[in-house]
Order: C-alpha cells, then structure tokens, then sequence
C-alpha cells in the first residue's frame, strides 16, 4: 500500500471536531447551577421582604451586576481553560473590572457621608451572614463546573480552580442577592468582595485536587 493511499484510508472518516461544546456545557451548567442556588437561598433564608420593590432599585441590581460580570468573566475564561493550547490566564485581571467599578462607588459614597456613619454604611446589619453565605452557596455551583472540568482537559488545574471558583461566586452573589437586605455600596464593596475572594482562592486550592487527564 502507498503512503497516499494509507494516508486517504486514516482520513476517510474524519470529522470536523467539535470545540464548541465545552462553551455551550459551561452556560448551560451556569444556569442550571444559578437556578438551583437561587432557589436554595429561597427555601433556606427566603426572600428579602421588600423584593418586590427592592428589585429594581440601584444597590440590589448592582449586587446582580456584579455577580452577573464577574461569573461571566470568569465563565469565559473557566471554559478556555479546559481546552489545552489556549492561554486565559492573562485575561484573568478583566475579572477586576466590576469589582473597581464596585469599589470606586463605595469610596465616593464615603467620600459624601459624615465620618460617624462610616461603620454602618460598611458593615450593614449582617456582613457575617454575607461573608459565610456567599462562600457556602457557591458549593453547588462549583461541584457542577468541577463535574465539568473532568470532562475537559484542564493544563493549569489552578487556573481551573479559580475561574470556577470566581464563577461560582459570581452566580451566588446573584442568588444571595435575592435575601440579603444590606444594600449599602460600601457593604457590597467589601464583603462581597472578600466573599468572591475567598471562593476563589478556595477553587485554586481545592479543584486540582479532583482533576486528572
């Protein structure tokens, strides 16, 4: 057999290889994950009061905002992650884009109130709930991008670790968003923050452990 030959009988049956599944698993996954810790937050802490009025004020779609941006961000780069060749890693910073618009309007709001209101305009009324609550509801998110990950071919597992850990608390941000009646933007911009901080930092170091090519 000539080497022509050998070569048109290996690539008869070639197919197109589909790269885009990976993407359309991760919003899917994204989702479905949001939906079930949106409605955890439900069934466990139930709805703010005043969500009906609350929703479309400044500071709760803000706290949706920023959930939003930065799960979506880190979504982008969680699924690029999985697919060995591509570089996500120097995209990561874009993840702190919402977190210094969040940031800038916190420092402008105390920039305008008396120095005595300070305290209560950073701590609110339940910034512990808030530090344990977002961390804890980014779980369910974060095993469901971690089911998805074994399915990818992840080269820097700790990258991996924190997109999905970025990701996941982004969607539980926006599902937190739904009780947490503290809407000041100092608050959000503090122990959100912290809380997205450490969800990922917590993806970085728990994630490599359950990934394997």
């Amino acid at each position: 057999m000539q080497t022509d030959d050998l070569i048109a009988m290996m690539t008869a049956g070639h197919r197109s290889v589909d790269t885009g599944w990976l993407r359309r698993a991760s919003w899917l996954c994204a989702l479905a994950a949001l939906a079930l810790t949106a409605l955890l937050v439900l069934l466990a802490l139930g709805p703010r009061p005043d969500l009906a009025s609350a929703w479309l004020t400044r500071p709760v779609i803000a706290k949706v905002l920023l959930g939003a941006s930065v799960a979506s961000i880190a979504l982008v780069l969680f699924q690029r992650s999985l697919r060995p060749g591509l570089k996500p890693g120097k995209y990561l910073p874009l993840v702190a884009i919402p977190v210094a618009l969040v940031v800038a309007w916190a420092l402008t709001t105390l920039s305008q109130a008396p120095a005595e209101q300070w305290s209560a305009l950073v701590f609110g009324r339940h910034w512990r709930a808030c530090l344990v609550a977002v961390p804890l509801y980014a779980l369910l998110p974060l095993v469901i991008l971690l089911g998805l990950a074994r399915r990818g071919a992840p080269v820097d597992g700790r990258l991996t670790g924190v997109c999905a850990g970025l990701a996941s608390a982004g969607l539980a941000t926006v599902a937190y968003s739904l009780h947490c009646p503290d809407d000041t933007a100092p608050f959000l911009a503090t122990w959100y923050t912290i809380a997205i901080a450490i969800v990922a930092a917590f993806g970085a170091l728990a994630v490599p452990r359950f990934l394997r090519w």
